[in-house]
């Protein structure tokens, strides 16, 4: 949350302005500050202006003791992040599998520890159904992919690592033939290769690490399944559970049975889709209202020094 009360204090003292800019609190981290409620009055006192990401988030500033006019509510700048990019690994992967007639293709995104074997549990099910399905596994952390990597191996999976893939090369289709997992065991790749997805399953959220972002799948307008840990995006993942933009599940098997639902129901898919863009899209405008506010603040700190150097 980065509320330091000694630096906030030195700002105040040095004669600078503090705003928080997309400013939250989790439910853990207002429970712990409300323990401190006289000491945390003092600390936001040393802060100008908060903008808060949500009208809940407003509340709970408020609650802790910040003057009710420096609290506004101003949105979630993730919203405005900018597009993905397809780029050039997905085009080539994109064309691969069309040609091959690869399909249905999920997604299991920015997974954590724990999860893949979940993840597969519910693949068996869709690939059951599909032989020609595609799973692609993009664990979260680098460091994971070498362990990933080997839990495939254990569980028997016939699995092709993207740093195995020339991008360029027109073999392509033969590298992912007799693979029913690609790996992407890379960086900076998987925003576009949302759109390649028919689902997408945002990870890190099947286990207790509170959930991943949702909206880059969004741009794409892609159907969106998550698990019931999604803590650390909890606004984002109920705008979108109330738009109807995504499916919360509960378990693996939940999972498996979901998937093959919106596999199996393109309507379904398809709205699902389209109700994530269209949420997306209607939240966006946090930085413009941020910076308004910014600009409001200076601009009322520069009349007041001007009227006191007028009167000196």
């Amino acid at each position: 949350t980065e509320l330091w009360p000694n630096l906030l204090r030195a700002a105040r003292e040095a004669g600078a302005r503090t705003i928080l800019i997309n400013a939250r609190l989790s439910d853990r981290s207002f429970r712990g500050y409300g323990v401190f409620k006289s000491f945390m009055r003092q600390v936001l006192a040393d802060v100008d202006l908060i903008c808060a990401q949500t009208p809940r988030d407003a509340e709970r500033f408020r609650g802790l003791g910040a003057r009710a006019d420096s609290v506004l509510v101003s949105g979630n700048l993730k919203f405005d992040a900018r597009p993905p990019e397809l780029g050039e690994f997905a085009r080539c992967l994109g064309k691969a599998l069309g040609e091959s007639g690869r399909h249905p293709v999920l997604v299991a995104a920015s997974t954590m520890a724990g999860e893949e074997p979940l993840v597969l549990q519910a693949w068996e099910r869709i690939r059951t159904q599909y032989p020609s399905a595609l799973l692609i596994l993009a664990p979260r952390h680098p460091e994971r992919f070498e362990e990933v990597a080997r839990g495939l191996n254990t569980a028997g999976r016939k699995f092709v690592r993207r740093t195995a893939l020339n991008a360029q090369d027109a073999a392509l289709n033969t590298q992912l033939a007799a693979a029913e997992v690609l790996l992407l065991d890379t960086i900076g790749e998987l925003a576009g290769v949302f759109e390649l997805a028919d689902v997408v399953f945002m990870g890190g959220s099947l286990v207790p690490t509170g959930g991943h972002n949702v909206l880059e799948p969004a741009f794409w307008s892609k159907a969106i399944v998550f698990g019931p840990h999604m803590e650390n995006f909890r606004d984002i993942a109920r705008l979108f559970l109330e738009a109807e933009a995504a499916v919360q599940i509960r378990s693996a098997d939940e999972l498996g049975k979901t998937i093959l639902k919106l596999v199996e129901d393109s309507a379904l898919r398809l709205r699902l889709g389209a109700n994530a863009k269209q949420s997306l899209d209607q939240q966006r405008g946090a930085t413009a209202r941020t910076l308004k506010h910014i600009r409001e603040l200076l601009d009322a700190e520069v009349s007041a020094n001007r009227a006191t150097t007028e009167t000196r």
